[in-house]
């Protein structure tokens, strides 16, 4: 929280502080509850730059303490930690009103230091792998691709094998218009303020599989560019009538190739601005940046750092040659730059697209962009993890999401990865249909903590109502303080833990909330075998195919990085404060060197076997 920093300004700059406050036009409001800030005032200006963190809980804490003294002197309290009224004066006042001196003085500062600098809290939606089946039926189109595909599959429990598809769709099939238009119902009705922008990233129509209904070969069809274009047409229409006020941004999904960019940027001109189609007519790659934030938005076409071999671009491109060389289109030195002025003209970034870096968590370590194009992205984002407040993808249709670690080990950045609203997973497993809802500072684009949406299809099927409901809060679900790197490494970390719920929860939600019954098929065995969780655990935090393999061929349950793991360096930090205190309490007490052997003996003992059990799991790594 950084408290040493305003004690440790300069003379200078704390009487400029209090010269500031002679003007008695600072009228300060006082901080409410739920991260409420403070309109800005000279002050909180003058004080911003020396905090990038809003803590509400300790305002309450220091006006709590400053009541008391008041109370102490017989005076009664000007402003209240419960109420949520302005100051009844300004700060000077306060200060020649009471006259209680340096501790009244520094707790002002101390509130308007906390409470007045970020901004107001903001929200976006995060939409993901649409998956539209425009021949999807609820009697079986025998010519449908859901209905041949799904009468076809072995093994495929009971409860999802179901002759005649429901209203809202199936577990085997994509996604039907009736599914598409309850998210969007869901969007406009569930939060329909505050709402800032809507992140769609991708992967917009049906998979293009058939299974022929008398033969097991798969063939693929390539949807011609007129009808794809049709389909992305309907769900933008869609979209712009559900969020009028706001801006949706696309970015490229796998699925979406076909049509030009000339087209899709006509589609979307209502959404994205003039600077941000110079380059969305080169290949679809673009930035977001409003003058008036501190934060912007990049989106990446990751369809151009895909292997041609898996992404099916080759029959896709409608004439456009795929660039396979080392920056294809250009796209690297486009990113590069854009975030190089970024952090030139001090913004924060968002980046944002459809295929993120790794290995897919429920197809067995699967891998799809290109190795050399992985390799290059983690290191962009490790040498620009400082600047960079959040990365948000799809593709793999499940809830989840990643941690990107320095040279050194350590870990730097983190990406949340949104579960599909397709309850289809090709290869991978059925989910439940989601939507996510962000929470975030306008001002610095720091991510508070976002809501999981889930619809349980079976349930809407049988009651002929689709009832999205919250599935979790992120903070809350999985016992978390903020969302950073370094909270995700520790959660990543509590995966391997028996005796920590942490990796049962995941599971659970990595599938929206939908039960697995046939583990053999779709899953790894259930969220209380071992192996499990350490796939999980390897798929969070080895972002490269190699070290994924490493990882996962390991018998022993890893840490989340090289060399010791936070809570065992936490541990030695401990031991050595204990050390100290014991120490100065003997000399104190005038006591002999062999006292302090024999304390530090019996403190160190309880954390014997804690130590023992950590260093023994972190020798897999070394």
């Amino acid at each position: 929280m950084h408290l040493t920093r305003l004690t440790s300004l300069p003379s200078s700059q704390r009487t400029a502080n209090l010269k500031c406050a002679e003007k008695r036009d600072l009228v300060l409001p006082s901080c409410t509850e739920e991260r409420q800030h403070i309109k800005r005032s000279r002050l909180a200006k003058l004080l911003s730059s020396h905090s990038r963190v809003s803590v509400v809980g300790l305002a309450l804490f220091l006006i709590s303490i400053a009541e008391r003294l008041l109370d102490s002197l017989h005076c009664v309290a000007p402003f209240s930690a419960t109420e949520s009224n302005d100051f009844p004066g300004t700060l000077y006042s306060l200060f020649e009103r009471f006259n209680t001196g340096k501790m009244i003085r520094d707790y002002l500062m101390l509130l308007s230091w906390f409470c007045a600098v970020q901004g107001k809290i903001g929200y976006f939606w995060h939409i993901t792998d649409i998956h539209y089946d425009p021949k999807y039926g609820t009697q079986g189109n025998a010519g449908s691709v859901c209905w041949n595909t799904r009468n076809n599959i072995e093994g495929v429990p009971s409860r999802l094998d179901r002759k005649l598809a429901g209203q809202f769709g199936d577990y085997s099939c994509d996604t039907p218009w009736a599914l598409i238009e309850s998210a969007a119902q869901a969007m406009e009705s569930k939060h329909d303020e505050g709402i800032e922008f809507v992140l769609w990233t991708g992967a917009t129509k049906a998979n293009e599989v058939v299974t022929t209904c008398c033969s097991d070969a798969l063939t693929r069809t390539a949807m011609s560019g007129e009808l794809r274009l049709q389909y992305l047409q309907n769900l933008t229409d869609l979209l712009s009538r559900t969020f009028k006020a706001q801006f949706v941004f696309p970015a490229l999904g796998h699925e979406d190739i076909g049509v030009s960019f000339e087209q899709l940027s006509l589609l979307w001109q209502q959404w994205l601005p003039q600077e941000a189609m110079d380059t969305y007519l080169r290949a679809g790659y673009y930035t977001i940046e409003q003058s008036s934030e501190k934060y912007l938005i990049v989106f990446l076409n990751t369809n151009l750092w895909m292997d041609l071999s898996e992404n099916r671009m080759a029959h896709r491109t409608s004439g456009i040659t795929v660039d396979s060389s080392q920056d294809p289109f250009g796209q690297w030195h486009w990113f590069e730059s854009v975030l190089k002025k970024a952090r030139k003209e001090d913004k924060a970034v968002f980046i944002v697209g459809h295929t993120p870096p790794g290995v897919d968590d429920r197809e067995s370590g699967a891998a799809t962009l290109n190795e050399r194009h992985n390799a290059k992205y983690l290191q962009v984002v490790r040498q620009n993890a400082d600047i960079i407040r959040g990365q948000f993808f799809g593709h793999w249709h499940s809830d989840t999401f990643r941690v990107i670690y320095s040279d050194t080990g350590n870990p730097v950045s983190w990406i949340m990865i949104a579960p599909s609203i397709t309850p289809n997973t090709p290869g991978g497993g059925p989910n439940n249909p989601g939507l996510r809802l962000y929470e975030f500072e306008t001002g610095t684009g720091q991510v508070l903590d976002y809501k999981q949406y889930y619809l349980d299809l079976m349930e809407a099927n049988k009651q002929g109502l689709a009832d999205w409901k919250i599935e979790y809060s992120l903070l809350d679900y999985y016992k978390l303080k903020e969302i950073t790197a370094i909270s995700l490494h520790d959660l990543a970390d509590r995966f391997t833990q028996t005796r920590d719920n942490a990796f049962v929860r995941y599971y659970a939600a990595n599938t929206v909330s939908l039960q697995r019954e046939v583990e053999s098929i779709w899953g790894c065995g259930g969220p209380l075998n071992g192996v499990c969780a350490l796939h999980h655990y390897c798929t969070v935090t080895r972002l490269n195919v190699n070290l994924f393999k490493q990882c996962y061929a390991s018998y022993a349950y890893p840490l989340a990085s090289r060399g010791i793991s936070t809570t065992y360096r936490s541990l030695s930090l401990v031991h050595i404060l204990l050390f100290l205190l014991l120490l100065f309490v003997n000399l104190l007490q005038n006591r002999s060197y062999m006292w302090v052997l024999y304390d530090s003996h019996i403190v160190f003992g309880v954390f014997k076997d804690i130590n023992a059990n950590f260093v023994q799991r972190n020798d897999w790594n070394r």
